[in-house]
């Protein structure tokens, strides 16, 4: 009788907090802060496998991605709405605003067919697809998408004008390891998967020195050396990858403007 009435509270207790567990998890859901936000995706193609950091669990480690291949229908939502999110491989999205829960959540639409009486009936369901944190009391952000089977994943920064004014260049390192990255006369090291902002021109300014250095054998080797233009009046991103060749340590340099 005694193990009975044991296992009987043991049975009680893990309920108890179980439901308390789900209830904290729904408080916090319901009382995540509230953003509004001016959001600009860039959608990166790749014809073959690449190398990219994985800093959403893994602890800052990287990862290989595959050919970014086909089309996703792509949606967020806004209260009770599906919004749609189409972008192609290797273009950036129209600019749109958000308002809603801080993680932005992105939904894949997915038809279905089933049989009504002799009648075939369409059906869609969101299933979800990738999830995405928005920094604070920013005003715009700048976010790079992965397409990985039918998974995504975004990687976004804070690029709100005064942050970056028109004579600055962000630059966003995509690499599996350390670069150390001079813009003009202003040097930096960013880690895999981080951003920095760089003031290195004059608004009369078209063109800036942009040079990179890996560590290969506990050395910094140069590995890109070249003079970027930057359109006037324009916002610039600078998005850095691993060499498609990996026998070579030179990287992928892409240049955005906003």
């Amino acid at each position: 009788m005694l193990k009975k009435t044991t296992i009987l509270i043991f049975s009680m207790l893990s309920f108890v907090v179980a439901f308390a567990q789900q209830q904290t998890q729904q408080s916090e859901q319901t009382q995540e802060e509230q953003v509004e936000v001016t959001i600009k995706i860039y959608r990166w193609a790749f014809s073959n496998k690449m190398v990219i950091p994985d800093m959403h669990g893994s602890g800052g480690r990287t990862q290989t991605v595959k050919v970014d291949q086909g089309d996703i229908d792509l949606h967020y939502k806004v209260g009770s709405d599906y919004k749609p999110l189409r972008i192609n491989s290797g273009t950036m999205a129209p600019a749109f605003v958000y308002k809603g829960p801080r993680t932005m959540v992105f939904y894949n639409k997915v038809k279905s067919v089933s049989l009504d009486g002799e009648e075939a009936k369409e059906e869609f369901t969101y299933e979800e697809v990738a999830k995405m944190v928005i920094p604070l009391n920013v005003e715009q952000i700048f976010a790079l998408m992965f397409k990985m089977g039918k998974k995504v994943r975004f990687y976004p920064m804070n690029v709100s004008p005064k942050q970056l004014p028109k004579e600055r260049i962000a630059v966003l390192n995509m690499t599996s390891t350390n670069a150390a990255i001079l813009v003009g006369g202003d040097a930096r090291v960013l880690r895999p998967g981080s951003n920095a902002i760089y003031k290195p021109k004059s608004k009369k300014e078209t063109s800036v020195k942009l040079q990179i250095a890996r560590r290969i054998k506990n050395k910094w080797v140069p590995v890109y050396n070249n003079n970027i233009s930057t359109p006037k009046d324009q916002r610039c991103v600078i998005l850095l990858f691993d060499p498609y060749n990996k026998k070579t340590p030179r990287f992928s340099v892409q240049l955005l403007t906003l």
